[in-house]
Formats: C-alpha cells, structure tokens, sequence
C-alpha cells in the first residue's frame, strides 16, 4: 500500500476519516501528539436553551454502546474481513493477541517501517500501542483513522470466534491524553453546573468520548448527564440532579 493512500484505502471500504488531518495536535514523528479541543472553552452554558429531555433519564450508555456508527465509520463485516488481504495474511488457528498482532505488523510494515507495535492481552481485552512514524497518519482528524483501524483490528481478531474480544489500539499515548482531557472537561463542566445552577452543554463528541464523560459524571451524586443530538453533532449535557 503506497504511503499516501492510507485514507483512500478506508475510504474505500466504506470508512469515513475526515478531510484532513486534527491540527490540533496530530503532529508528526517526534512531537507530542496534542489535542486541545477540551479546553477551559470546550462547552457552552446549555442554560434554558438547553434540549435536555427528562432529567431523570441518566446517561444513555446503551445508546452510545451502539451507536459507533455516528461518525460515519460503517463497515460491513465482511468487507473488513475481506480488507487488506485478511484470509491469505491471517491464519486461523491464531490466538487472538497473535492475529491481532500478525493484522497489524502487516499494515504498518506496508505503511512505513518506522512504525513499531507492542501487542498484550489483558484476558477481558488485547491492548496494541503504536509507536514511531508518523502518529498523525494513523490518528486522523478528530482520531477518525485510528477509530477505523480499531474497527478493523476487531473484525479481524474476532473472525469466526464464538466469544468476541475487544480490540483497543493507541497511537503514541494519543488516547491516554485524550481521556484525562475530556475527564478534565467534565469536571469543570460539573463546577459550572454547581456554581450557576443549570444545565452545561459540552460540544459535539464520539460515542467513546461521550462514554467517558457519562463515567465522570455517574460518580457524582448531584447532577446527571445524557447525549442529545444526532450523528456527528451529538452532544454530552450535564445537569443538576434535582
């Protein structure tokens, strides 16, 4: 696979990762990897304006646990089984972390030899972190190429398996920064809400990022938090409890 044609290989299968990289961050081999969208400036006062339904509903996780499909990353199963030559490269009597191993060798080695994986399992999850190259290629914009080349990783380690197990990969600490940023975000939309008594409408974010703030805002005990939105404009409120 020739080196610029990352982006138009997913897109092929039906996987959309934006029109450009993150600027925000998703900088080349040898920087920090950055994203500074969850600042102090992150959220606005959802106010009386704020479409915040039933107070009562909570988090809807279980919406967000299947709405993966919100950022336009949809694939077919079989077209990502299919992908990259998976059948021909992936022996089937691999154990799960050596099939996701073997998937993401492959791809990187075709992509830039640069790049280097550390693959473990965990038991309940397979843990790969990517390092060297260029960590903004597999990144993307807003972290669409790295969402995609999980999905991927997942219909390949999970091909013909009758308990599936979840595939997580990290792009040099990309997602570790990323989380503390948005449980960060949370936290002072949670002040907000305390101090000025109504509901603080954070802006659009994945189901994964959304996930995340739910979890901060379930560990509090006076105020609640549900999506509303759709698609790619889906949003985190969070309001008082009472």
């Amino acid at each position: 696979m020739p080196e610029r044609d990352l982006d138009s290989y997913l897109e092929g299968l039906g996987i959309d990762v934006g029109d450009e990289r993150e600027q925000d961050g998703v900088l080349g081999e040898g920087e920090d990897v950055e994203e500074e969208r969850y600042d102090d400036e992150g959220y606005d006062d959802g106010g009386a304006d704020a479409d915040v339904g039933d107070a009562g509903a909570g988090p809807d996780d279980a919406d967000d646990d299947a709405d993966g499909d919100d950022d336009g990353e949809i694939l077919d199963m079989e077209t990502a089984m299919g992908a990259y030559g998976i059948g021909g490269v992936i022996p089937d009597d691999l154990e799960p972390r050596e099939r996701a191993e073997t998937f993401l060798v492959h791809l990187l080695l075709d992509l830039d030899a640069a790049y280097a994986v550390d693959v473990v399992d965990r038991g309940d999850e397979i843990l790969a972190e990517i390092s060297g190259g260029d960590a903004g290629r597999l990144i993307g914009k807003g972290g669409r190429t790295l969402a995609a080349l999980e999905f991927l990783a997942n219909a390949v380690v999970n091909k013909g398996d009758a308990e599936p197990i979840r595939v997580v990969i990290d792009v040099g600490g990309y997602k570790r920064r990323r989380d503390e940023r948005l449980r960060q975000t949370a936290q002072r939309a949670i002040a907000r809400v305390r101090k000025a008594g109504h509901a603080v409408e954070l802006e659009p974010m994945s189901a994964a990022e959304r996930r995340i703030v739910h979890m901060v805002v379930a560990d509090e005990g006076d105020v609640v938090s549900e999506s509303t939105g759709e698609g790619r404009a889906r949003r985190v409120v969070i309001q008082s409890a009472d």
